[in-house]
């Protein structure tokens, strides 16, 4: 049954998502994409250590994406501060971009699941991800266009607030690991 609602483990559009688990990192830890494997590096992470962070921190919640049978996308969100923010963050394969189209509707309903959960949800992207930031953009977080430097590379801090109502300054450090 495909269910029209993010609300943990399930299918959606089609996809099966599901809890993720370690043999998932074992695999997309091999073949992320080339952005998703530099953003680790942006981070000082290996992928593998990127990955791991759904596991290693305390009430995160973490799932997959499977595709043709394969672990094709992690994403998840770490708390900052409980039920106030969250980090929220995605790394996936090329399998990704072969179901663009759903990605795009799923992706929207998974935000607002977590946002449901925390006031902000928030992160950094690479400065020069354009693609990244449009779909950002699309799943409604603010860019803040005042880059930051991390790890000697520019990255933009995203946000998204319930309601729209940003309680932080544009001048605020992000929340970073």
């Amino acid at each position: 049954m495909t269910l029209k609602n993010f609300t943990g483990s399930g299918v959606y559009s089609g996809q099966s998502i599901v809890e993720a688990d370690i043999s998932h990192v074992n695999y997309l830890q091999d073949n992320l994409r080339d952005t998703d494997v530099r953003e680790c590096i942006i981070h000082g992470a290996t992928p593998f250590r990127a990955l791991m962070s759904g596991f290693r921190e305390d009430k995160a919640e973490t799932y997959t994406v499977i595709l043709d049978g394969k672990p094709a996308m992690m994403f998840g969100v770490t708390p900052v501060y409980e039920h106030m923010i969250a980090k929220i963050w995605a790394l996936g394969t090329y399998a990704i971009e072969d179901h663009s189209t759903k990605f795009l509707f799923w992706s929207r309903k998974v935000v607002d699941y977590f946002q449901k959960q925390y006031y902000q949800l928030e992160n950094v992207v690479p400065a020069d991800h354009t693609r990244t930031i449009d779909w950002l953009t699309f799943l409604g977080f603010h860019i803040i266009e005042q880059p930051i430097m991390l790890n000697g590379y520019q990255v933009l801090r995203f946000i998204r607030c319930k309601d729209h109502n940003y309680l932080i300054k544009d001048k605020e450090q992000p929340v970073i690991s």
